[in-house]
């Protein structure tokens, strides 16, 4: 389980492209290729600004109708296989 507080960032070797409207993703240390849909996508440009997991969880809130816990369970899954897969980070205190 993540840390609420915990900062995410896109990972440095994570090559990302927009392709109609949705983003693909390719870790060149894994080869692992990946295409996001839309509230994938919402979650990698968020990670530019380095949110916390309440951070994601709150601008996803105000851009769907969503209901919190299913958000963080959501996202909290994302950011786990994203972790998993190395195109995202945490940052370090």
């Amino acid at each position: 389980m993540l840390s609420r507080a915990s900062r995410f960032k896109q990972h440095h070797q994570a090559v990302c492209t927009e392709l109609d409207g949705e983003v693909a993703l390719f870790q060149s240390n894994t080869c692992d290729y990946l295409v996001l849909n839309e509230t994938g996508s919402a979650i990698w440009n968020a990670l530019k600004t380095r949110p916390s997991l309440a951070e994601i969880c709150s601008h996803l809130q105000e851009e769907y109708d969503v209901d919190p816990d299913e958000c963080l369970a959501s996202v909290e899954t994302w950011l786990e296989a994203a972790l998993e897969k190395q195109v995202v980070s945490t940052i370090d205190s």
